[in-house]
C-alpha cells in the first residue's frame, strides 16, 4: 500500500502493509502500537490492547490489561489456585501457597497437635504440660504438680510432705520429708549423728535410736545415748 495504492476502508496502511488495526496486536488502534501483556499473550480488541491468554499458572485477577496476568496462582496466598481464593489465616502459623494449594507452617514454639487445620497451631510447646517440647510430651512427675517452661518439664509445686531436694525435675519431688534422715522436715535438714545412736526422722522431726546396750539417760540430744546400761553403776 501507498498513497497511490490505498488500503480498503477497514484497514490502515502501516509501513507498506494493509493492517486491520481493530484486531492486530502489533498495530492496535494505530500503526506501531504493539500490545504487551506480562505473563500472557497480548490481544487487540476493538482497537484496544487486552489480555489474550494467560501463561500457565498465571491469571488476570484485576481485569486490567496494563499489568497482564499479574497473579501467580501457584504462590499468591490471596489467589491460591484461582482468583479470589485466599488462604485463610491460622492461629500461631504462617500461611503459604504452594503449587496452588494453601499450606501453613507453625510459628516457632507452637504445634498442630490435634491435626485440625481450622484452629492452626493450637499448642504452645513452651508452656503446655500436656505437650511440653513436643506433641503429647506429657509432664508426669512423681509426687508433684508439673509445669512446662521453655519446653522443659519442671516442678511447679510438690505434694504435701514431699520435696524436690536434688533440683532434678525428671524425678519430681523425690524426697519424703517425713522420713528422710538427710532431709527431715525440709530439704537439706540432715539429722545429726549422736553418740551410740542411729539418727532417724519421724513425722518430719529428727529422732535418735540408741544402740543396743546404751540409753539416753540425761535426756539431752547433744550427748546422744551416753550411758552403757550394761556397766553403769547408776544406770
Amino acid at each position: 500500500c501507498s498513497e497511490m495504492r490505498p488500503c480498503p476502508e477497514t484497514q490502515t496502511c502501516c509501513a507498506g502493509a494493509c493492517i486491520d488495526t481493530v484486531s492486530n496486536a502489533a498495530h492496535c488502534g494505530r500503526c506501531g502500537n504493539r500490545c504487551m501483556a506480562p505473563n500472557a499473550s497480548a490481544a487487540c480488541m476493538n482497537s484496544t490492547c487486552s489480555v489474550g491468554t494467560c501463561s500457565p499458572g498465571f491469571a488476570d485477577c484485576d481485569r486490567t490489561s496494563d499489568n497482564g496476568c499479574e497473579v501467580s496462582l501457584v504462590s499468591d496466598t490471596a489467589h491460591c489456585g484461582g482468583c479470589g481464593m485466599a488462604c485463610a489465616p491460622r492461629p500461631n502459623a504462617t500461611v503459604s501457597c504452594a503449587a496452588g494449594r494453601c499450606e501453613f507452617a507453625c510459628n516457632p514454639g507452637f504445634a498442630d497437635c490435634d491435626g485440625n487445620a481450622d484452629n492452626g497451631c493450637e499448642v504452645n510447646l513452651n508452656a503446655d504440660p500436656a505437650h511440653c517440647g513436643r506433641c503429647r510430651g506429657v509432664c508426669n512427675l512423681p509426687n508433684a504438680s508439673a509445669a512446662c517452661t521453655m519446653g522443659m518439664c519442671g516442678v511447679m509445686t510438690c505434694n504435701a510432705g514431699f520435696g524436690d531436694c536434688d533440683a532434678n525435675a525428671t524425678n519430681g519431688c523425690e524426697v519424703d520429708l517425713a522420713t528422710a534422715v538427710s532431709h527431715c522436715g525440709m530439704c537439706g535438714n540432715a539429722c545429726p549423728a549422736r553418740a551410740n545412736a542411729f539418727p532417724g526422722c519421724l513425722g518430719g522431726r529428727c529422732v535418735a535410736s540408741c544402740v543396743v546396750g546404751y540409753q539416753d539417760c540425761d535426756g539431752m540430744d547433744a550427748t546422744g545415748c551416753e550411758v552403757d546400761v550394761r556397766t553403769s553403776m547408776t544406770n
